[in-house]
């Protein structure tokens, strides 16, 4: 993994922060655009930065939240390979989430899994009930 250098790393995490307060607040659609800004200072070996990982976790969790499944999916997958994507339980949980609203069960259940496995019941608490219904329908806990 390699660091940014500070003046990009604090830009990026500047309109992080200021994308997280519009999504707090509701506004979606300028929290996507702030997050959209972040991923466009990211260099472009993506998969070498940590902070790689946060943009696009963020811009994953906006999409999830505006119903753009696919393009969720599509934001998701590659940060799998980026600093702690792997193993990182949210990335899995929006996969499985959007898989599954995609009527991809198979590899719905595969991510919903490995959110639990790495995060626990924790990572389910705020969200619909369907999703950790549907891996424990499939699952022994």
């Amino acid at each position: 993994m390699t660091i940014l250098p500070s003046i990009l790393h604090d830009q990026i995490t500047a309109l992080l922060d200021a994308g997280d307060r519009l999504f707090e607040k509701g506004n979606d659609t300028a929290a996507l655009a702030k997050y959209r800004e972040a991923e466009a200072l990211l260099p472009t070996e993506r998969e070498r930065f940590e902070a790689s990982t946060m943009v696009v976790a963020a811009i994953g969790d906006t999409l999830f939240q505006l119903a753009q499944y696919p393009l969720v999916i599509d934001t998701l997958l590659p940060a799998l390979g980026y600093p702690d994507g792997e193993d990182n339980p949210f990335i899995h949980l929006r996969l499985g989430q959007s898989l599954l609203e995609t009527g991809e069960e198979a590899r719905a259940l595969a991510h919903l899994a490995q959110a639990f496995e790495y995060g626990g019941l924790d990572v389910y608490e705020d969200e619909d009930d369907k999703y950790l219904d549907f891996l424990k329908a499939r699952i022994d806990f």
